[in-house]
């Protein structure tokens, strides 16, 4: 009875718990498992991010030439102080083409100012710039940065805050044309406080490089794989004509308050305004769109009304 008894406890045991053999297989399965989740799960990561930088730089080019086109598209051209309304100017940063492009746009400001009470607002005239700058990681790259100065002054190319578009482009070119066509004559440079004028066409091409992350590695030596590690983009942005001559002398700065409508023909005569479609004044005389009175009627503060001749509207606009 003594050795049956032994012989069960010893089962019941064994029933009970694991042996080291046991744990020790265990742990390593599982360690062999998480190191290929692991593993998994660190490349699908770094896929990831190379997604997103490949992303960024092919939707950086269309992002850039969508703020210019923007910007250009919403210029103020009424009653400008010397018609400084766009400088373009031809520069380079070491022998790369960095050329700056400053306007005056519509633009809503991204920034804001500050009135007498602390209260911010946000203007819609403000001074737009785009400068290049050279990239200090990369010297074979620049920096393109906006200018936003959201209070007008009389210089177009100074002042305002600065904001980062892209780092890493290779060249920026602007060509200016008076015309279209491919015989129009190219233009380095626009001033329009000389010519008075805004150009018929704009040329924006420029040159963005990828990361340098992303390019295929071998030997820890970098190269240029098959997508291509830069990407250049050019766009036409082409003014309406009647753009080409609203900065020239005589042409109308501000719009002109339009005139009263006439009245419409009536039989009855009018104590006063424009005469209808079948009779001329009534006494009261013709209307200027300001209202003051011409022709046969009078100021009513220094004399005597005028008498009108025929028949007038019985709804004539009143003189006085």
């Amino acid at each position: 009875m003594a050795k049956r008894a032994t012989v069960t406890v010893t089962e019941c045991g064994r029933r009970g718990g694991f042996t080291l053999l046991e744990v020790l297989l265990a742990v390593a399965v599982s360690s062999i498992v998480m190191l290929a989740v692991g593993g998994t799960f660190t490349a699908m990561l770094e896929a990831r991010a190379e997604v997103e930088e490949l992303s960024e730089s092919t939707d950086a080019g269309p992002r850039i030439l969508s703020m210019l086109e923007r910007d250009l598209s919403h210029l103020y051209t009424y009653d400008v102080k010397k018609n400084a309304v766009l400088v373009g100017r031809n520069r380079d940063i070491g022998s790369f083409e960095a050329d700056r492009i400053d306007m005056l746009t519509t633009t809503d400001s991204i920034g804001y100012v500050v009135d007498s009470i602390n209260r911010q607002h946000h203007v819609h005239l403000c001074e737009v710039g785009y400068w290049l700058k050279q990239n200090p990681r990369y010297r074979d790259l620049m920096e393109l940065w906006r200018r936003e100065d959201p209070l007008q002054d009389n210089d177009l190319l100074t002042d305002g805050r600065f904001q980062l578009v892209h780092d890493r482009i290779k060249s920026f070119k602007i060509t200016y044309y008076r015309s279209l066509g491919f015989e129009a004559e190219e233009l380095n440079e626009w001033d329009s406080s000389v010519d008075d004028a805004l150009p018929r066409r704009i040329k924006i091409e420029f040159t963005v490089e990828r990361k340098r992350g992303n390019r295929n590695v071998v030997d820890d030596a970098e190269f240029d794989d098959f997508e291509g590690a830069e990407k250049t983009y050019v766009r036409h942005i082409v003014f309406d004509p009647s753009m080409m001559d609203v900065l020239k002398a005589g042409t109308a700065m501000i719009p002109l308050k339009p005139p009263p409508p006439e009245s419409q023909g009536g039989h009855g005569g009018g104590p006063g305004g424009g005469g209808g479609g079948h009779g001329g004044r009534g006494p009261g005389g013709a209307l200027r769109p300001e209202g003051t009175i011409t022709e046969n009627g009078g100021d009513p503060a220094k004399g005597p009304r005028g008498r009108g001749t025929g028949r007038g509207s019985a709804h004539g606009v009143r003189a006085d």
